[in-house]
């Protein structure tokens, strides 16, 4: 007997039943995965609003670092806190708008990608120009292509490192007055009252990112958003701020 013909012997020898993925396996391995989805599914459903705010929060650093590279050239000071005349933007008649003072800062960043938080509605702008198509200057970007709300402290950045400056746009506040800077704004007591001043359910879930003077991010809750707001000032103890949406 040849050798090939003794292996093919030896093949069809062993029983057919002992080769075949049968009924049972099959069973035994779904439900495995069924098991492994039920675990792994949920987990990466839980990541993706916890990466959504580490975006959002590094977004908040590179503008930070915007406002802290425009502010090397005009005395320390915010772009609303510099008058137009020194280049800056306060009391301009668009103001009200956070895209406006975000816009001249163009230089200091890379992109106004960073403007809109990914767990916002909108869609991010491509470039710093007056285009419908991409332009965050243009009406169809601009404020709809903006996360985050500005303030106004009447402090200059050395003067008040722990200051907010910016954070996430869901922030309930107490009521419209005028302002220097911003003409139009929302104003927060100090110290900010309790039940009022607080996150909404929106972007991070009663939760968020604020940026203070020093360039630091924190993610605060309710508490600690009103904590970051009670630092006196000489505007009879208000906080002005201004958000896009």
């Amino acid at each position: 007997m040849t050798p090939l013909k003794s292996a093919q012997q030896k093949y069809r020898s062993v029983p057919p039943s002992k080769c075949a993925f049968t009924r049972a396996d099959l069973l035994v391995t779904l439900g495995v995965l069924a098991l492994l989805a039920l675990v792994v599914l949920p987990a990466l459903a839980n990541q993706r609003p916890r990466s959504a705010r580490i975006v959002c929060a590094n977004n908040l650093r590179q503008i930070g670092l915007g406002f802290q590279l425009w502010g090397n050239d005009h005395a320390d000071t915010l772009p609303q806190e510099t008058s137009l005349n020194a280049g800056g933007t306060m009391a301009h008649p668009l103001s009200p708008n956070v895209w406006l003072h975000l816009s001249w800062i163009s230089n200091e960043v890379a992109t106004p990608a960073i403007f809109l938080c990914p767990s916002d509605s909108g869609r991010a702008a491509r470039d710093f120009s007056f285009s419908s198509t991409g332009g965050y200057d243009h009406p169809n970007f601009a404020n709809r292509a903006s996360s985050y709300f500005l303030g106004y402290t009447g402090f200059s950045i050395p003067n008040a490192p722990g200051a907010a400056i910016a954070g996430d746009r869901n922030v309930i506040t107490e009521s419209v007055a005028s302002c220097s800077r911003f003409l139009t704004a929302l104003s927060i007591n100090s110290p900010p009252d309790v039940g009022v001043v607080q996150w909404t359910k929106g972007l991070h879930n009663q939760a968020g990112n604020v940026l203070s003077f020093d360039g630091r991010v924190q993610q605060l809750d309710s508490p600690g958003l009103r904590k970051a707001f009670d630092i006196p000032n000489g505007d009879n103890a208000r906080k002005h701020i201004i958000t896009p949406r």
